[in-house]
């Protein structure tokens, strides 16, 4: 018996033991394994890079999402970077072996506009979806047909009223596209409205996240008969919105926004907003894979691919839909 208790120790330290080697050798055998080596992971043959900007808005989420369900049906595999912020920058593309990229850009500058150059010159593809800021004939572009958008915002402006409406359109550097085709949304507006239209002022935010809100200050204080304020930003829309409330206007002055982040359809469902311009980011994000992988296969793809739009309309003082 005293034996017993002399080598009882050991004996227990050896069954210890070996319990845990059966149980690493049943997780190395499980189905269940990530990195279980008898389980081939499916290789793709194109591998593509997104550069996209750092906010999480929902609009980036489910571009993420849609460009992310392409890859899974489609030979591709895709890596996401944000733009500025991540180690492999635009400057280094050229040498990463990438079979070609997505890019959100949403800064016109020397820089970027240098590296999308290089890029397309060694022969990469370059998606540019929604802001397209350069243009030869191995970038393509992915968005929306701004004209279309300008008689959105036309048709929705005229829910606010009868007679003639003055409006301030603000653009934004932190979405150059629609700057860039700023003589299309006004094209649109006034082919929409009319004779409807009454005084249009155009406006400018920087890439300062709070730039709208003194801008709106200033919208309210300096132009008595202002009917509309149309922004063309998600952030510079909750910023505007929030400036309104803050200055006791709402209602008095309507609010039409971009984008429909979670934020934007809280004020919508609140009544503090006319109504939103939504894109199709989900559709966006899969186009976007989709022209890629076509370039990769069959060497070409619509140069153009308009994914349309959408609006969130906001609700009358009685509760129905404006």
């Amino acid at each position: 018996m005293n034996r017993f208790f002399k080598y009882a120790p050991n004996i227990f330290a050896a069954l210890i033991l070996g319990f845990m080697v059966l149980s690493v050798l049943e997780l190395v055998q499980s189905p269940f394994l990530i990195f279980e080596k008898n389980t081939p992971q499916p290789l793709k043959t194109y591998h593509y890079a997104f550069f996209l900007p750092s906010q999480n808005y929902s609009f980036f989420r489910k571009l993420r999402e849609g460009a992310l369900n392409a890859s899974q049906t489609m030979d591709c595999a895709i890596t996401f970077y944000e733009l500025d912020n991540d180690p492999l920058s635009l400057d280094m593309v050229v040498n990463s072996g990438y079979d070609g990229i997505g890019i959100y850009p949403y800064v016109k500058d020397d820089r970027t506009l240098a590296a999308l150059a290089r890029i397309s010159e060694a022969g990469i593809p370059v998606v540019q979806i929604e802001n397209e800021i350069l243009r030869d004939e191995t970038t393509f572009f992915i968005g929306t047909n701004n004209f279309e958008t300008g008689k959105a915002v036309g048709k929705l402006a005229m829910k606010a009223g009868n007679g003639k409406l003055n409006m301030a359109l603000v653009y934004s550097e932190k979405n150059p596209g629609l700057m860039t085709d700023s003589n299309l949304i006004e094209m649109g507006l006034n082919s929409t409205m009319g004779s409807r239209l009454g005084n249009l002022h155009t406006r400018l935010t920087s890439l300062n996240p709070l730039d709208a809100e003194g801008l709106t200050y200033d919208l309210i204080r300096g132009w008595e008969d202002l009917d509309i304020i149309i922004l063309t930003d998600p952030n510079d829309t909750l910023v505007a919105v929030q400036a309104i409330i803050d200055l006791n206007m709402v209602g008095s002055v309507q609010v039409i926004g971009f984008g429909e982040d979670e934020r934007i359809q809280e004020y919508i469902n609140k009544g503090l907003m006319l109504g939103t311009i939504v894109r199709n980011p989900f559709r966006i994000g899969f186009s976007a894979v989709m022209a890629l992988q076509e370039i990769s296969t069959n060497g070409y793809t619509s140069a153009y691919v308009d994914t349309g739009i959408s609006v969130l309309l906001g609700k009358l003082p009685g509760g129905e839909n404006k």
